[in-house]
């Protein structure tokens, strides 16, 4: 005679019996989860090294794997400064104050003129790197050979000749109009304070004394300011 089950043990299997698939299932959440994980994980610190909060190991620094104890130190400085929009200080003499050197210049007649010919290597405003800080150029960079000859732009006043920790042997100029042209990336030049420069003539050489530039290598750093304004050079001086 059968014996049928009873009425406690089908409800039973009815119960457990779709449960049973789910054995299959568990370790392709448990996989998904790892992959959820490691997913989380790349978002944080590729974000992370966008905001530069970490370093980014592909990033190249010209120069970097040579730099000079004296070079990392001007890093340290630069990368202390802020953020855009500017990569070079004012002028001194631009906060409204009486410049007893450039007083009774008047401003020229003559177009301004090219320092020297050669291409430009970095634009105004073009956006570069130092470390990771992003920075505004001011000025232009011109491609030039080692130790080529800078005329000035404009007839003036020597205002300031001094080695800048980012732009190297700096020489300024004051020109009648509020106006200022500053060459830097120089040699040491031979010009003084207070000496009176005639348009065309030598500002100084073409150097390598920048060390935290838009551009590296040969080349001359030029800028034009009118007051406490940086302008565009290839706007304001004549077509070359």
């Amino acid at each position: 005679m059968d014996i049928l089950p009873a009425r406690g043990d089908v409800q039973m299997k009815k119960m457990f019996a779709p449960l049973a698939p789910l054995k299959r299932v568990r370790p392709v959440r448990k996989y998904l989860v790892a992959v959820l994980w490691l997913t989380a994980v790349v978002l944080v610190l590729t974000f992370a090294v966008w905001r530069g909060l970490l370093p980014n190991p592909l990033q190249y620094l010209p120069g970097a794997a040579t730099l000079s104890p004296e070079t990392a130190e001007s890093t340290k400085d630069a990368e202390a400064a802020p953020l855009l929009p500017g990569d070079a200080d004012v002028p001194a003499a631009e906060n409204n104050a009486e410049n007893e050197i450039t007083q009774g210049l008047t401003l020229p007649d003559a177009p301004m003129s090219w320092p020297l010919e050669g291409t430009v290597l970095a634009g105004h405003h073009a956006v570069y790197r130092i470390g990771n800080v992003l920075r505004a150029h001011t000025g232009i960079d011109i491609e030039a050979d080692r130790g080529a000859e800078v005329g000035a732009a404009w007839p003036g006043i020597v205002d300031k000749v001094d080695k800048d920790p980012r732009l190297g042997w700096v020489v300024e100029i004051r020109h009648g109009g509020d106006y200022l042209t500053q060459y830097g990336n120089l040699e040491e030049p031979a010009l003084a304070v207070g000496d009176a420069i005639g348009q065309g003539e030598v500002v100084g050489r073409v150097g390598a004394s920048a060390k935290l530039d838009a551009a590296t290598g040969y080349f001359l750093h030029f800028a034009v300011y009118r007051g406490a304004e940086p302008l565009d050079p290839v706007q304001v001086i004549s077509p070359r």
